[in-house]
């Protein structure tokens, strides 16, 4: 059955959808100011403006906001053509698609646009006409200003993971990329997700296989050996940096972990890049 609905939308911080759910008809999201979370089964996305989200019929997902103003068309199969079908397949492929900021006012233009023919009264068979040549206006304008290989925050799980689940631990592994740097326990966590410490660290391990501080402790390395590699700073002060509590302690666990000293690895990733040059 032939489905249209488009509607722009100011959200304050901290809305949510209640669950997970899907739909039977494609869902397309533009944000235009702000930032949104949006999870899908096992996946979460952290989308700043400008930016197009795509949810192919039946996406099992929910969405949080930090505040945001977006734009969302809802359109069944049944109501585009061949083309445009394989089109918005073809953006659903990409989940998340990015703009230039200099393109933000055309796209926003085009999308309000077609809200206002939406909204005029009656959506009558010559609106409906009108509605279908600004939508493939707008798909081509979309098809011209995407940049697909920009790159979206996202964090993943293993499948077999429930709905329930999942948004606590995706919002557990966003908060350990943003804060791995800082000093926090298994208390701490637990109250500030609002579960408990064993549904925390049980469901964390389950989800990525391992423990919420061997995680914590990888992103630490991950930026260590960055740093080895990319600076001259002193090893104390990449410790400090990256949350160890010494230049010894940091040596210590980098070698147990990594198989050698940093200063071992930052001359060996010299070595490497003198050999390539």
């Amino acid at each position: 059955m032939s489905y249209y609905n488009i509607r722009y939308k100011q959200q304050d911080p901290g809305r949510s959808m209640p669950q997970l759910h899907t739909h039977d008809f494609f869902e397309i999201e533009f944000l235009v100011a702000g930032e949104r979370d949006y999870f899908t089964k096992s996946k979460m996305y952290k989308l700043k403006q400008p930016c197009l989200l795509v949810l192919p019929p039946n996406a099992t997902h929910k969405f949080e906001t930090h505040g945001c103003e977006v734009y969302t068309l809802q359109i069944s199969p049944e109501s585009l053509s061949e083309d445009q079908l394989y089109f918005l397949q073809y953006l659903a492929h990409h989940e998340v698609i990015h703009f230039p900021q200099s393109k933000l006012k055309k796209l926003t233009a085009a999308f309000a646009e077609l809200v206002k023919l939406y909204e005029s009264f009656p959506f009558n068979a010559y609106k409906k006409m009108r509605f279908n040549l600004r939508l493939g206006t707008l798909f081509a304008m979309i098809d011209s200003y995407a940049d697909l290989k920009g790159e979206t925050a996202n964090y993943s799980l293993s499948e077999g993971i429930t709905s329930a689940t999942a948004p606590v631990i995706l919002k557990v592994l966003d908060y350990l990329h943003i804060h791995y740097k800082e000093s926090f326990s298994l208390d701490d966590l637990s109250e500030q997700f609002h579960v408990s410490k064993s549904y925390l660290s049980s469901s964390f391990s389950r989800a990525t296989g391992t423990t919420i501080f061997q995680y914590k402790l990888s992103l630490q390395l991950e930026e260590a050996k960055r740093l080895c590699r990319e600076t001259r700073y002193s090893y104390d002060k990449i410790a400090k940096m990256t949350g160890f509590s010494s230049g010894n302690y940091f040596r210590l666990i980098f070698k147990k972990h990594e198989g050698q000293t940093p200063n071992q690895h930052r001359y060996n990733s010299l070595e490497k890049r003198n050999k390539h040059n």
